[in-house]
């Protein structure tokens, strides 16, 4: 989910380079949006880009964040309706359709009612059984209970409910990325939450290295354990997991915050986290939320078939964990023998 996700779940680390350029300068620009941090480092100091950085930032906020009360995306919550939506959020809704039929339908933005339900938003949790459950997910569809007419969105029943968040980060990282592109800016890294965007080279004159860490090591606060690592040019890596944010209900039950939008159930599969390499940071971001969400198998298939889409999967086998990658993913240092 786009505002408490995985904050460590990727680590910039540099590796050297043989490609050379002139020395560039460097500004780092760092906050706190979505409730994560942004770290953005820009290789241009002859100008100061963050009243660019803050309405990209502001726009997203107002359109798609269920924590603001006035954010359009509460209002249809709220009501059902939202009329003459900004260009934002139709911007953001038609991403959503775009990667919920590229993901068959495992990216899902009306799983709001169950996430909430679960105890995975700001609301405490209801107690779920199976009538529960499939009470809830009626409510789930973003074909059949989303009208979308050029005035505006509806909800088809009473109760449909709204969470975009699912790809939000790489939204915005991608329209961040955009401002310096369109400003002419050949180096740079965007990240929020630990999801990145890289082009050019580094403050060093090196590429633009991440390491993705190992998820067991993580869980027990170590955080310089790395499983492998990437390059990035012109590429954003997004990872999902669901060994950070779980919680053990009053039967023993193990409950991810990842709902498998196909059964209304937290995700119980033996995957514990994927990266994705995309071009596009939104593509990275919704395609890792919706590989957590289908499993392993069926998500690598999928991801085989996408033209400019890698991925890494870690698989938890007894007392280790395994690697799974697509064909075409930039391995750089062997599975770790954990």
């Amino acid at each position: 989910m786009l505002y408490a996700r995985f904050l460590a779940l990727i680590v910039l680390i540099v590796l050297a380079s043989c490609a050379s350029k002139p020395e560039v300068t460097f500004k780092n620009y760092e906050g706190e949006i979505f409730g994560t941090y942004y770290r953005i480092q820009v290789g241009d100091a002859s100008q100061d880009y963050q009243v660019k950085f803050d309405s990209v930032f502001e726009l997203i906020n107002s359109a798609s964040n269920s924590y603001i009360q006035e954010s359009e995306v509460s209002d249809f919550n709220a009501t059902g309706i939202l009329i003459n939506p900004s260009f934002t959020f139709r911007d953001m809704l038609d991403s959503c359709k775009k990667y919920h039929m590229q993901s068959e339908r495992y990216f899902e933005p009306t799983l709001f009612p169950l996430l909430k339900a679960w105890g995975f938003s700001f609301e405490q949790r209801e107690q779920m059984d199976s009538a529960k459950v499939a009470e809830l997910k009626a409510l789930v569809g973003f074909e059949s209970k989303l009208i979308m007419t050029d005035s505006g969105y509806f909800a088809a029943e009473e109760g449909v409910k709204l969470d975009i968040t699912g790809l939000g980060e790489g939204y915005a990282i991608d329209k961040l990325a955009a401002v310096l592109d369109q400003a002419g800016v050949t180096d740079y890294l965007v990240e929020i939450g630990g999801e990145m965007k890289g082009k050019g080279q580094n403050p060093k004159g090196e590429s633009w290295t991440i390491g993705i860490e190992d998820p067991a090591q993580a869980e027990l606060g170590v955080t310089n354990t790395m499983l492998t690592k990437v390059t990035l040019n012109g590429l954003a890596l997004s990872s999902s997991g669901n060994y950070r944010k779980f919680y053990i209900d009053e039967q023993g039950n193990r409950r991810s915050h990842l709902i498998d939008p196909k059964t209304g159930f937290p995700v119980s599969h033996s995957m514990v986290s994927v990266s994705v390499l995309a071009t596009s940071a939104t593509q990275a971001d919704a395609l890792a939320t919706a590989f957590m969400a289908m499993g392993p198998e069926q998500a690598k298939i999928l991801a085989e078939s996408l033209p400019d889409v890698e991925a890494m999967f870690v698989l938890a086998e007894k007392d280790r964990l395994r690697m799974e990658f697509t064909s075409g993913f930039p391995k750089e240092l062997q599975p770790s023998k954990n």
